[in-house]
């Protein structure tokens, strides 16, 4: 009996000293707060600067010359009938490897962004093509040998544009773009004919005898008309060539679209790819023609016209940076 009522002492001490512990364990404990904030969406409003590199093509180039000739009657004068042009023309699209600079102005209303930017890009966008025309008869009698090469290149170009895009989502911005361009066109462009006459006899005129008329009276005596005699026009030579080449300065317009996104490269640093149409227009130019042999008796000096249209798409990928 005594050892029973200890037990149950014992028990019941054991449980009231364990009873406080087991209630604090099975107690939540407070959570800590969490140190982690979200990164604040990019600023679109203020200066940006940055470079970009990517590829050009033209859109085609074109090049025609339809004027340059050495006729027999003529010499670079009007064409003369049974003398003809060769004309000669060429276009293509070629590609070169573009890079520059960009710099602009941004201003953030809501999920729309519109800004004003500038842009220089360098290049060498070139096409070219020689036209070799063996003897061939003209007039008189004579044979035409005729070389023509040509070239046309774009090496640099800049813009001045407009940029209106919206937010489609925080960290990206879907744009379109468009201004004035300007940009070098250079161009080249020569002509070399000889002209070879084998000469040619002219044939004389044969005399006549004009009988007298019965009105005269008896007594009279015909009339005698001579002939010329035949005589022929030696061969010759003749050479005529003219060269050019320059560059000139054209403004033009562009068009164009992109999408520009936020990367975690600090100074509020975007990547971008943008889409570009350059079209700096048509023009023409006339290159001085002379005859190179002498002497020269029919027309000496004249012109060969030529008409020109350049333009280029480009793709560009950049990045820019906040400041």
């Amino acid at each position: 009996m005594r050892w029973g009522s200890l037990g149950s002492i014992g028990l019941i001490a054991f449980t009231g000293c364990t009873g406080p512990v087991v209630a604090q364990q099975t107690q939540p404990r407070p959570r800590l707060a969490s140190s982690y904030q979200p990164a604040p969406p990019p600023n679109w409003t203020g200066p940006q600067v940055g470079g970009f590199g990517g590829g050009s093509f033209g859109s085609p180039q074109s090049f025609v010359e339809p004027g340059a000739h050495l006729c027999a009657g003529s010499g670079l004068g009007p064409v003369t009938p049974g003398c003809f042009e060769t004309p000669f023309q060429f276009s293509g699209q070629p590609w070169s490897a573009t890079f520059g600079v960009f710099a602009g102005y941004n201003v953030q209303f809501g999920n729309l962004v519109a800004g004003v930017e500038g842009d220089g890009a360098w290049k060498r966008i070139s096409t070219s093509q020689t036209l070799l025309v063996p003897p061939t008869p003209v007039d008189g009698g004579a044979t035409r040998a005729e070389a023509f090469t040509g070239s046309m290149t774009q090496r640099w170009d800049g813009s001045l544009r407009l940029r209106l895009g919206t937010l489609v989502t925080p960290l990206t911005l879907a744009y379109g773009t468009a201004g004035g361009a300007v940009g070098s066109v250079c161009s080249s462009f020569s002509y070399a004919a000889t002209l070879t006459s084998p000469g040619i006899f002219v044939p004389g005129t044969q005399g006549t005898v004009i009988p007298p008329s019965s009105s005269v009276g008896p007594g009279s005596v015909p009339t005698v008309v001579a002939g010329t005699p035949g005589f022929f026009v030696p061969g010759f030579t003749a050479s005529a060539s003219g060269a050019d080449s320059g560059c000139q300065t054209r403004v033009g317009y562009t068009v164009g679209a992109g999408v520009e996104t936020a990367i975690a490269l600090g100074f509020n640093s975007k990547l971008r790819f943008e889409y570009r149409y350059t079209d700096l227009g048509s023009f023409s130019k006339d290159v001085p023609l002379a005859v190179t042999t002498t002497p020269c008796n029919f027309g000496c000096t004249g012109n060969a016209h030529i008409d020109m249209r350049a333009g280029f798409h480009t793709f560009r990928v950049g990045l820019g940076f906040g400041l």
